[in-house]
């Protein structure tokens, strides 16, 4: 049995680095492990380009489920004691699992184990450090200690990774996020200061200002599954006060985008009431009643 399962979730791979995302996998120093690359109904030639890879196994999804629910069914799948998922468009440096592995060998009572990375570009260059520790005043970041565990910068001991039930597949956005909360509030996380995993960043237009409609409410049931942790009174809730605002403000520009200028304006009007102090909401307002 392989002391670890690496599951790829896949979706149209050929075009999207899958083959170099597999073969940053087969480049580990340590061998010990299985290869999981669930293809999350492609429609290209995903499944061929796995093939390719007799050490690989493939599993196809009948419809496409998402991120989430791809993940959660190779860990369904794996028979390792520690779990590991990259994204078929991010890279491992050859020690990720040698280094990870050795921290969660070392002490049994830790969940899950994350290190710092690199951002490059579509050519694999590197673009800027990304350390894996961040102390922002939201509850994304208060609710999880500050661990801002990417996912293909992890390795989870299988076992904690089951007692809180994977990835919550209702979530289009901020799985990753989410797990890491229901992992920080039953088991120990630790940090790994070393970069040890590419997360590749691609070129995008002006409109990625403008959250999608499947972003928004996403990021609306993080917030309400979330909010009751954080206590009236206490800083978390101050912050979880500050992201409904950010909430209802990328709302209120999403609306105005799309010519509901009414109901851009209520949503406006909501994150001026949960944030006051936010002026750039209040001008965003300001503005709407001049654009019809």
């Amino acid at each position: 049995m392989p002391r670890i399962s690496v599951v790829i979730p896949a979706y149209n791979g050929v075009s999207r680095y899958l083959e170099q995302a597999i073969r940053s996998v087969l480049a580990q120093t340590v061998k010990d492990f299985e290869l999981i690359v669930v293809d999350d109904a492609s429609t290209d030639d995903t499944a061929r380009l796995v093939l390719r890879f007799p050490s690989a196994r493939y599993y196809k999804r009948p419809t496409n489920g998402g991120q989430a629910v791809a993940r959660n069914d190779g860990a369904r799948l794996a028979k390792g004691e520690f779990l590991a998922f990259l994204d078929q468009d991010d890279l491992w440096e050859p020690t990720f699992l040698e280094e990870t592995s050795a921290v969660l060998n070392a002490h049994p009572e830790t969940a899950l184990v994350h290190c710092d990375g690199y951002q490059v570009n579509e050519r694999n260059e590197i673009l800027e450090y990304d350390a894996a520790m961040k102390h922002a005043n939201s509850i994304t970041q208060m609710l999880r200690g500050g661990h801002d565990m990417a996912t293909s910068g992890s390795l989870f001991r299988k076992s904690c990774f089951d007692a809180v039930d994977g990835y919550d597949e209702s979530l289009p956005v901020w799985e990753d996020i989410d797990l890491a909360i229901r992992l920080y509030q039953r088991f120990r996380i630790v940090h790994l200061p070393k970069p040890l995993y590419r997360h590749r960043l691609y070129g995008r237009n002006a409109s990625r200002d403008i959250p999608s409609e499947r972003a928004l409410l996403g990021r609306r049931y993080f917030l309400e599954k979330h909010g009751p942790a954080c206590r009236p009174g206490t800083p978390e809730a101050r912050a979880l006060a500050r992201d409904w605002a950010q909430y209802y403000s990328d709302l209120g520009k999403a609306l105005l985008q799309a010519g509901q200028t009414k109901e851009a304006r209520r949503a406006l009007w909501q994150a001026v009431r949960h944030d006051p102090t936010n002026h750039t909401v209040f001008l965003r307002l300001l503005r709407s009643f001049f654009q019809g």
